[in-house]
């Protein structure tokens, strides 16, 4: 069975974009089911500043499924920051900004460290840069794109939701 890692920002479009819990308690009975059997949810995640409080709640209450520690994954992280420096089309920037993955507590180059040494599928809401190029080197890489030049597969949440069948 297919294994799922959920970006911050996918939780975020549950919650606050697009099934709010007063709204769609169906979507959340349903997600609790695919959340406790399908996805891993590391803590950085779960404690990224960007979480709702009532969505942390919902989680302290309902999640039994996989979780894990980022700080386990070190070694990779540190391999995903290596391939961010010596890549042609990131700045020096994208290591040096306040929202580098060079940072601890940003979730996004652990997410793909985490997805690399356990093999699984990252669902983001981040989509590719179509316009890499080493000429104009930029400060923000994203997702897709590392997950994709170190060989994990990353979907959107629409693709997530057919992939594991949820209909509401």
């Amino acid at each position: 069975m297919t294994k799922y890692l959920l970006d911050t920002n996918i939780y975020i479009n549950f919650y606050e974009r697009y099934y709010q819990f007063d709204f769609f308690p169906s979507f959340w009975e349903k997600i609790k089911v695919i959340i406790n059997s399908q996805v891993v949810l590391p803590d950085i995640v779960v404690n990224e500043h960007y979480q709702d409080e009532r969505f942390k709640k919902w989680l302290e209450d309902n999640f039994t499924g996989a979780s894990c520690r980022y700080k386990d994954y070190a070694d990779l992280w540190g391999e995903v920051i290596q391939h961010i420096a010596t890549h042609d089309c990131y700045s020096e920037k994208a290591l040096t900004n306040d929202k580098s993955w060079t940072r601890e507590k940003i979730a996004d180059g652990w997410l793909v460290a985490i997805a690399k040494k356990d093999n699984l599928v990252i669902v983001t809401s981040e989509t590719k840069n179509f316009n890499l190029n080493k000429n104009q080197p930029t400060q923000s890489p994203k997702v897709p794109d590392i997950a994709n030049d170190l060989g994990i597969r990353c979907i959107d949440m629409n693709t997530f939701f057919q992939e594991i069948g949820l209909k509401i």
